[in-house]
């Protein structure tokens, strides 16, 4: 079997906010992530780990897309009664969630870091995240939710890969092993 990766696969605007101050990411609306090669992306997964209020704000857009998926969700609150099947909450140590993913012995897939900000930075600045894909929006929003937090630093992502596509969009993929 394949070793898992974490995988942290996210958009970006061009001044690096992955959404408005106040959450809302309609500047990404324009874009179809088809693209991009989400649809494959999403084959690869088997697992999601989601911070609370991300996973509060796509349970507002709707249909919830990954119910086929185990999702985990960061949190210390207790998740709503109604909520998709394979959702879990979760609020011990990270690292104790990162070795038990790693020592399943399933074929689920790799494991997807959703988001939001401090999610990301926890699994990028922890060093338990093994591979980055931003995708660089071509849209400058002035302010908002920073994709690394001012205290970020002294991580050496390596290039493995980028491309631009049609829409103007620019993939970066990094390895962080």
């Amino acid at each position: 079997m394949s070793k898992k990766l974490f995988r942290i696969y996210i958009a970006v605007s061009l001044d690096g906010f992955i959404a408005r101050a106040n959450g809302a990411v309609d500047w990404l609306g324009e874009y179809d992530p088809a693209e991009f090669g989400f649809d494959d992306f999403l084959d690869s997964v088997g697992t999601l780990i989601i911070g609370r209020n991300t996973f509060d704000q796509v349970m507002e857009f709707g249909d919830w897309p990954y119910e086929a998926r185990r999702t985990i969700v960061l949190t210390s609150r207790e998740l709503p009664k109604e909520r998709p099947a394979n959702t879990e909450a979760y609020g011990g140590s990270i690292i104790e969630l990162v070795d038990q993913l790693r020592d399943r012995r399933s074929a689920d897939g790799d494991i997807w870091v959703v988001g939001g900000g401090s999610v990301v930075t926890q699994f990028l600045f922890g060093d338990f995240a093994d591979q980055l894909d931003i995708f660089t929006i071509p849209e400058v929003l002035g302010s908002g939710i920073s994709l690394f937090g001012r205290d970020a630093g002294g991580i050496k992502p390596r290039l493995l890969a980028s491309e631009r596509y049609n829409s103007g969009v620019v993939r970066s993929q990094y390895g962080l092993a």
